[in-house]
Parts: C-alpha cells; structure tokens; sequence
C-alpha cells in the first residue's frame, strides 16, 4: 500500500476483464486508495489504473482487475501465479518478494490530527511521543518502524480509524495522529463521517509501483515493463500522473 483507503474487513468482490478470457490472463490486485486506484461505477478507475490500462492496451497481455481489502491483496500478490499488486511501495523488506515495474505513481505520506492539535511537529522524531493509527501491514507502519517510531495502533481498514482520533484519551484505541496519503484522507474522513481535521506533518513522498509475483510469466512481467519505460519515454506516463494530481489535488 500505498495506503491505505481500507474498505472494511469484507473483501469487495469486484472484478474487471480487459480483454478475453480464453488468453492466458494476469490478475491485477488492488485496494480503494484514491486518487491512485479504487472503484467506479462498478469498474477500477484513478490514476495507477489509468497507468495499468495504458500498459496493457500497449503491451497486449491480457489481464482482469480485483479490487480487495490491502491485506488480502498483498497477501495473495505474494502466493498466487500471474498475479500483480499496485500501487505499491518498494521498500527494502519487500524487494525479494515481488517482481517490480514503475515507479507509476508517486504518494504523499502525511500525518493527520484534529484540528486543535497544536504541539510543533517538524522532524521524525518528534512523532514519536504519539500513538499513530495505521492500517495492517501498510507500508506507511513498516516505513514508520524504520524512523524508530513504534507507538503504532494497526487498525483492518483506513476508514476505522479518523474516528479513533476523538476517543478519550485513556481508551486502548485512541489515537493522537493517523498516518495516510496528502490525496486520500478528507476521502476517507468523509466516508468515516468524520470532520475537522488537517495535516500536521509531510512524512514523506513515496514511489509506488507494480508488484509482480515471483510465479508471473516471464514473457507478460517484460511485455508490461516494456510497455512502461516505453510510456515514460515518450511523455505519456507523465501526462497521465500530471492529469490526474490536478484532478484530485485537494
């Protein structure tokens, strides 16, 4: 994950195909994380998606889209056959066990409080003496990890947790800051019903890529790559991202 814009514990059953399915086919993973990729009238949409769908039409690998919860995502991206994951964070602890194309996109991970929150936050290390909600193997919690913060609350699906923010302050579940994307959180504040709340701290910008599973054909994991240095090269990658940040910019 990126991120993560959790959908409730229930995996969503939707999937899209792109192209027949008589052709050896790649399943595409992915999560409701906008502006990056989520669900639209019954079909994958947002700016990774817009990337995806590129790749693909260039390419001429044949592929369908499943949008899950994260964690049922990730997990299935690592064990199943011809199968992708994105948008995805490349970090050190995930390099061996994907295969990697991109970066297709680049997110914004911010830390969100109330709007009362008023303590100076300008390093790393001044996150630290606060409980930090987070979503279940998110890459924001493992990057987090890495910078010594670890008063991490893991929560099964974004949209748990901006209410968590306004808990009192000796329940188990309170929170006093929520690690997720620049682009995402008043949409998943707004799904929460949640109001009143703003960015205190830029923790980071983060590439995110497509992640292959080891047991994905050789021949479509190079016909997708090709496809994408080929659209980076020739401006397009860049005019689907550009497009897209002005849409969705907040």
């Amino acid at each position: 994950m990126s991120k993560s814009y959790g959908v409730g514990l229930a995996v969503i059953a939707l999937a899209f195909s792109v192209h027949p399915a008589h052709a050896q086919t790649i399943t595409l993973l992915t999560e409701e994380n906008p502006p990056f990729n989520f669900s639209q009238g019954g079909k994958p949409a947002g700016m990774s998606t817009e990337v995806l769908n590129e790749m693909i039409k260039r390419s001429g690998v044949t592929a369908r889209f499943e949008v899950l919860a994260w964690d049922t995502a990730y997990r299935r991206a690592q064990a199943d056959k011809d199968t992708c994951l994105y948008s995805t964070a490349r970090l050190e602890n995930r390099e061996r066990l994907f295969n990697w194309i991109g970066p297709i996109a680049t997110n914004k991970w911010v830390l969100v409080a109330k709007n009362d929150f008023k303590a100076p936050m300008k390093t790393d290390a001044d996150a630290r003496k606060y409980k930090i909600g987070v979503v279940a193997n998110d890459a924001k919690a493992e990057a987090l990890r890495a910078k010594a913060i670890t008063n991490i609350v893991e929560f099964g699906a974004e949209t748990q947790i901006p209410s968590k923010l306004f808990l009192k302050k000796d329940d188990p579940n309170y929170i006093d800051m929520w690690a997720s994307g620049a682009y995402t959180y008043k949409t998943v504040a707004e799904k929460a019903k949640v109001t009143g709340l703003k960015i205190v701290f830029v923790a980071q910008e983060t590439p995110l890529y497509l992640a292959c599973s080891p047991r994905t054909s050789e021949d479509s994991f190079k016909k997708l790559n090709a496809a994408f240095q080929a659209m980076s090269k020739d401006g397009s990658w860049k005019k689907i991202v550009d497009v897209g940040e002005k849409r969705y910019a907040k």
